[in-house]
């Protein structure tokens, strides 16, 4: 029973000085030449509530703290370690001066601890009495030159790399081929009604829906009148109908389709819904029109031909 008593009690006594505040200091060597790294470590005991304060270093050790890893539970409290990597560049001894780390409290109160001075001797990198400068030496003589099985192999790879370029281009030069024959004109009257199958309308995406039928009808504007209704405002493109001696009432219905697009993409105009529906109608009603207008102007020109190429014309 007396023995287990003994126990308890070195037990609680160890409990109790893990908890009191410690400080540690010690270095990894105690000699280094004039530059070399030193590396200092401070291990830190603390209670939970406390917090530690650290002095910088001298400047002389130009020093560089490590990433510090987060504390450790011990018993009774905590244990920190800090670590710095230090450098001196005058040779001769030096001492690290006590170092006092304060422990502030949860309460408020600071507990003041000092490291006792650590002594380093610094050598330099020539030792005493090696103070004079060598002399360069000569030159190493590497003989007469390459030997002649070193130059054919050189050639050798010389050629290879050459026959290589040649070859690279050869293969990259332009080729002597067909031109591609033009892609297939594109069917603006199935573009019409793939946007009206989208279902944009229904789910309340009438300006999307509007934005694609006007884009529609300025690329056929494009491709089948010639003019840039792309990069153009409506009005613009109603001046370009103009110009080019566009049927009147074709160019009417494209102006007034294109105005209508505007007014839900830019003036948040919320047409009905039967006319919703019914705009991509319109636009294949213009297409189909402009089709057969230039078709017709197409037959006029060729018969016109025929004509003045006819004898006795």
């Amino acid at each position: 029973m007396g023995g287990w008593l003994l126990c308890a009690l070195w037990l609680a006594a160890a409990g109790a000085a893990a908890a009191a505040p410690a400080v540690e200091a010690r270095l990894d060597t105690a000699q280094v030449r004039v530059g070399d790294p030193l590396h200092l470590e401070l291990r830190l005991r603390y209670d939970r509530g406390a917090t530690p304060l650290l002095p910088a270093l001298p400047k002389e050790f130009a020093a560089r703290a490590e990433n510090p890893a987060p504390p450790t539970a011990v018993a009774g409290g905590l244990e920190e370690v800090r670590r710095y990597e230090l450098r001196l560049y005058q040779p001769g001894s030096h001492r690290i001066p006590p170092l006092e780390i304060a422990f502030v409290q949860a309460g408020g109160d600071t507990l003041k601890l000092s490291t006792p001075p650590l002594a380093v001797e610094v050598l330099k990198v020539r030792q005493d009495g090696d103070e004079e400068l060598r002399d360069i030496k000569d030159p190493v003589d590497l003989g007469r030159g390459l030997p002649a099985w070193a130059w054919g192999l050189i050639a050798a790879l010389a050629a290879a790399a050459l026959a290589g370029g040649v070859y690279w281009w050869w293969r990259r030069r332009p080729q002597n081929t067909a031109p591609a024959p033009p892609p297939p004109p594109k069917d603006y009257l199935a573009e019409f009604s793939r946007i009206a199958a989208m279902g944009l309308l229904e789910r309340g995406g009438q300006k999307v829906y509007y934005s694609l039928l006007a884009e529609t009808l300025r690329r056929f504007l494009e491709d089948n009148l010639g003019i840039e209704a792309m990069e153009q405002t409506t009005a613009e493109i109603a001046a370009a109908l103009k110009a080019s001696r566009c049927d009147g009432e074709v160019a009417s219905q494209i102006e007034a389709f294109l105005a209508a697009a505007d007014l839900v993409k830019f003036a948040r105009f919320d047409p009905s819904a039967e006319e919703a529906r019914q705009a991509p109608e319109a636009g294949k009603a213009i297409v189909r029109r402009a089709l057969a207008l230039r078709a017709e102007a197409e037959r006029d020109a060729a018969r016109a031909r025929e004509q003045a190429a006819a004898p006795g014309a």
